[in-house]
């Protein structure tokens, strides 16, 4: 695989993120990560990265931090908010002022890698996996402001290359997002939403990151790609594979649709009244409750090189393995 080069990574403190600096540093890359001030970074000086503690409303530090490297990996984004607005400040909003500063400095990176999400296209219908080129139909407010930050990253690229990688449902060592379900069947139950069967596709981070690698690196990559373990299943299938990972038979309890609307806005109500936004909100209902998330992988396979190690049995033991080994479970 070519040498990545120099890099600023946008969102490295972050579970993605994580995992891409491990994968970029193990090559030997030099690494240049923007942080907010107040960012534990402990774990990025230990692997040698160079520090820009700085927000995407300073323009200035903007431009300085991609100065001179080769490629900018983008994956700072709003996962949960209370808001459209807030998604939209962060997921649209940074990287407009991100490809602002790339088209103001005088050394611009060649690349700009930006990770996207399958909530950007939105769910699948019958059964057939969504394609790179489809006309997206996103259902959440993440998902539409994730789609304007790929349209955004997409309009820059007569000043820089762009790649787009969508992902679906990531999980791996240090995600917190789907813990609760390792917790839930080490408890000897799992929640699963009733109905028909909704095939879904998921990625490990550390294919995720290497996949990321790939769009820096493959020449003549440009535009969008999947990237998942090419494979669908069925929400009972991972329900099963966790309680496997976690050593138990755990039991399946089957909640309809209604029940699980009202207890996202239960959770939701929660939150706002403890000042915060939560992962379990209306939105992510409506996620979990679509037809399905199922995309097409042949284009990153040929055109990136991408391969996923890690098939979701095997993916989600070393996920298990890692909270065990971490005090987790």
């Amino acid at each position: 695989m070519p040498e990545v080069g120099h890099v600023l990574v946008t969102g490295a403190t972050g579970f993605v993120g994580s995992h891409l600096v491990d994968v970029l540093a193990a090559r030997g890359t030099r690494i240049r990560a923007l942080v907010r001030p107040s960012s534990d970074t402990r774990r990025l000086e230990g692997l040698g990265a160079e520090l820009c503690r700085t927000g995407f409303d300073d323009a200035r530090a903007l431009r300085e931090a991609v100065e001179g490297v080769d490629v900018v990996f983008h994956l700072a984004a709003a996962t949960r908010a209370t808001t459209e607005a807030e998604y939209e400040r962060v997921n649209a909003g940074a990287t407009e002022a991100l490809v602002a500063a790339i088209r103001a400095a005088d050394r611009p990176p060649r690349r700009l890698v930006y990770l996207s999400s399958l909530a950007a296209v939105g769910p699948s219908q019958n059964g057939r996996p969504v394609a790179r080129d489809e006309t997206p139909r996103p259902i959440t407010a993440y998902g539409r402001t994730k789609l304007a930050g790929e349209r955004i990253a997409l309009a820059a690229a007569n000043d820089v290359e762009v790649v787009v990688l969508r992902a679906p449902a990531v999980y791996g060592p240090r995600d917190r997002d789907l813990f609760i379900y390792f917790r839930l069947a080490a408890r000897g139950f799992l929640p699963v939403p009733a109905g028909p069967d909704r095939l879904v596709q998921l990625i490990h981070a550390a294919d995720l990151a290497e996949a990321l690698v790939l769009g820096a690196t493959a020449p003549g990559a440009a535009g969008v790609y999947h990237v998942a373990e090419p494979r669908p299943y069925a929400w009972r299938e991972v329900a099963r594979s966790i309680a496997a990972a976690v050593g138990r038979r755990a039991v399946e309890i089957p909640i309809p649709a209604g029940l699980v609307i009202a207890s996202a806005a239960v959770s939701e109500r929660i939150a706002a009244l403890a000042g915060r936004a939560t992962i379990f909100n209306r939105e992510k209902a409506r996620e979990l409750l679509a037809a399905g998330w199922l995309c097409e992988t042949e284009s990153a396979r040929a055109e990136l090189g991408f391969e996923p190690r890690f098939e979701l049995r095997q993916g989600l033991a070393d996920t298990a393995a890692w909270y065990r080994a971490n005090g987790w479970l």
